[in-house]
């Protein structure tokens, strides 16, 4: 297990400033987490032209004011969207990996609900055939994990979550996640559904745990006995304990 993963907080979507002047998942979020020396967690997404952006939403209301999904994006039209009214555009992966080129380590989250076309998987292996800094890959979808760990070697990673609206069903989107049978090279879980029996039963088995969304020190410092590391956003976690 490569030991970054577990050593410093991870800065969710880069060190933004909660989309104020340095905005989430952009060039300027990436360049302030290295400047910080900070781990960087990203999110990619594959777009019509079979280029891989970095941007987590399924569509562009949120990040950039207009309904456009994410998929439909073509590399010709990425500088027309401005990310969170800033100068900062959506970047492609091959433009964060040639800038940050080993600075600190990525962990990159593929956005995927795809069962059967592994596109995504398949670019974003391509990519970082050449890429010599550390990185993990990390997802929610459980078969692109299970596919990713059976056509590579990287250190791959199971996001969970038991918090969909959907009730009684959000707890079997988390079993077919976190299925004791599987057996990834971490987990990442959401901080506030700690503690888990079943995130401790692969804690015990000696997987890393990553805990996400934190959000503030006190939060870290409340549920810390559970997990290894955080993944952070909107303070700077002090490192000193």
């Amino acid at each position: 297990m490569k030991n970054w993963l577990t050593q410093h907080p991870i800065a969710h979507r880069g060190l933004h400033d909660n989309n104020q002047t340095v905005p989430e998942n952009s060039m300027a979020a990436f360049a302030k987490a290295i400047s910080k020396g900070f781990p960087i967690e990203l999110d990619i997404q594959i777009i019509s032209d079979g280029a891989i952006v970095v941007f987590h939403d399924s569509d562009l209301q949120r990040a950039c004011g207009n309904r456009k999904k994410t998929k439909e994006l073509k590399i010709s039209n990425l500088d027309s969207y401005s990310l969170f009214g800033t100068s900062e555009k959506i970047p492609m992966l091959s433009e964060v990996l040639k800038v940050i080129q080993g600075q600190v380590p990525l962990l990159i989250e593929l956005k995927t609900d795809r069962l059967y076309n592994r596109s995504l998987e398949k670019n974003t292996l391509h990519l970082l055939e050449n890429y010599h800094g550390e990185f993990a890959l990390q997802s929610f979808n459980s078969n692109s994990v299970r596919w990713l760990q059976k056509n590579c070697h990287h250190t791959i990673g199971q996001l969970a979550e038991a918090s969909l609206a959907i009730k009684p069903f959000n707890y079997i989107f988390e079993y077919l996640q976190l299925n004791k049978k599987h057996n990834p090279h971490f987990i990442g879980y959401d901080i506030d559904l700690f503690p888990n029996k079943t995130v401790a039963y692969f804690r015990e088995k000696g997987i890393p745990i990553l805990a996400w969304t934190v959000r503030s020190q006190q939060k870290h410092r409340e549920k810390q006995q559970y997990f290894n590391n955080i993944i952070f956003e909107g303070f700077v976690p002090d490192q000193s304990s």
